[in-house]
């Protein structure tokens, strides 16, 4: 038997909009961000920081509960910027 860990869905290059190799610059300021990101199972609401991004799309980077890590382009829509409190 295995366990396998679910990753995150990830837009396609097409889908970015831009040059992929110039989106995938991080920005040296992340913003705090909530973002709905898809899993196989079902999308997740995640609370992440954007590292990067193209006129359509965010590359939010996330941490589950598990404590892993992961980086997931979503569309730009299903990003919202995480107000100070």
């Amino acid at each position: 038997m295995f366990l396998t860990r679910a990753r995150p869905i990830s837009l396609s290059a097409d889908e970015l909009g831009a040059d992929p190799a110039a989106a995938q610059q991080p920005q040296r300021d992340p913003i705090d961000v909530d973002a709905w990101v898809r899993f196989p199972e079902t999308p997740v609401r995640v609370c992440g920081r954007a590292v990067a991004w193209t006129d359509r799309a965010v590359c939010v980077e996330f941490t589950m509960k598990d404590r892993a890590t992961h980086r997931a382009w979503v569309w730009a829509s299903a990003v919202d910027r995480r107000s100070a409190r």
